[in-house]
């Protein structure tokens, strides 16, 4: 293996690969890059065997080959080359780089240790717009479930409907769902983990079509510049449309960032978590209250138009928060039906895709 290739570029695709990699792993063979130099590119690939990154780019190649090394050796040395112009060479079992006067030679394994990508599943695959995959993982993520034992929903569903993909997360108190159109006929059912989607958003610049497939095992997201293969997780996900109210009793209006305001000035007076946060509607008043036994209690109000009776419900100040904060545009719409079921937000835009759901809390 010979090339050349610029160290803007080096540096930005061992970036791309280098948290797929496995630090401190029975595995030693984890700990390392494959580098493999072919057809005017050099492919980077680096897994922790859950989640599989392959990046490529232009580089000169001067001889055809393969080597493995060590993947924050190699990073680590790339952020600190001279030159512009970078040249790679194996020789002997040594990983030879160098840039303007400065020489690196770096111990190589064998790379047919290394963990190899299965195919892409062509057959049962469909483009998707990187933008829109990038606001559905902003946009459910913050509402998947923390506790190791609910183990599915850890995850992100991904569900093919006609034409477009449901993409929810949930934590069992509260739901997110973000809908994105798809070209294809592949179908997906599958949960997605978290550190999966991690990575996607660093591959992602928004601008690029996607290719996206399943197999029984694996999710798979494919670019021109890169491929991520991810273990999918097992396990039965909620029928997420059964706790979507589809009527309501009363809608509000708020400025976003009103709203969001008012939520942490009333909420800091509670510490940790959960947050209790009671809202009370009154005529064209929107009165927020939080009671702390130790620090005292906090009251704000927000104007709003109602002219209904009036009604109280209890939060998790930090569930409104999170499902408010991701909606674009400058106003949030709540719709409650009563004090202890489902609460649904929405953003104002009728054509926006999000939705979210917070169950309400009992607060004395």
């Amino acid at each position: 293996m010979e090339l050349v290739i610029e160290k803007s570029d080096l540096q930005n695709i061992l970036k791309k690969a280098i948290s797929a990699t496995e630090k401190k792993s029975a595995l030693p063979i984890l700990s390392n890059f494959l580098l493999e130099a072919k057809d005017d590119r050099l492919t980077v690939q680096g897994t922790d065997l859950e989640v599989h990154v392959s990046v490529s780019v232009f580089a000169k190649i001067e001889n055809e080959g393969k080597a493995c090394v060590n993947a924050k050796k190699l990073t680590d040395i790339s952020r600190l080359l001279p030159s512009n112009e970078v040249y790679i060479k194996l020789e002997d079992n040594v990983l030879k780089i160098k840039s303007g006067k400065t020489k690196y030679s770096l111990p190589v394994v064998s790379s047919e240790d290394f963990p190899m990508m299965y195919p892409f599943p062509e057959d049962n695959a469909f483009v998707v717009s990187g933008d829109d995959i990038q606001k559905a993982i902003s946009k459910t993520s913050y509402a998947t479930s923390k506790e190791e034992t609910r183990y599915a929903l850890q995850g992100v569903l991904f569900k093919s409907l006609d034409g477009t993909i449901d993409v929810v997360a949930t934590d069992g108190h509260r739901l997110a769902l973000y809908t994105i159109n798809r070209n294809g006929k592949g179908d997906v059912e599958i949960i997605v983990p978290q550190k999966a989607l991690n990575e996607l958003k660093k591959l992602l610049t928004g601008l690029e079509d996607v290719e996206m497939a399943a197999s029984d095992q694996y999710v798979f997201f494919r670019t021109k510049e890169w491929i991520l293969m991810s273990r999918l997780l097992e396990g039965a996900f909620p029928d997420y449309t059964k706790v979507i109210p589809q009527d309501f009793n009363i809608q509000i209006k708020l400025d976003k960032k009103e709203f969001l305001d008012a939520v942490k000035r009333v909420s800091a007076v509670i510490e940790g978590d959960p947050k209790p946060i009671k809202l009370t509607l009154r005529e064209n008043t929107l009165q927020l209250v939080s009671k702390s036994a130790e620090y005292g209690e906090a009251a704000d109000e927000l104007p709003v138009e109602y002219t209904g009776e009036e009604f109280s419900i209890g939060f998790n100040a930090r569930y409104l928060i999170e499902a408010v904060e991701v909606i674009d545009g400058d106003t949030a719409v709540i719709r409650f039906t009563t004090p202890n079921a489902q609460t649904l937000i929405l953003p104002e835009d009728e054509n926006d895709r999000y939705k979210a759901i917070v169950m309400p809390m009992e607060i004395a």
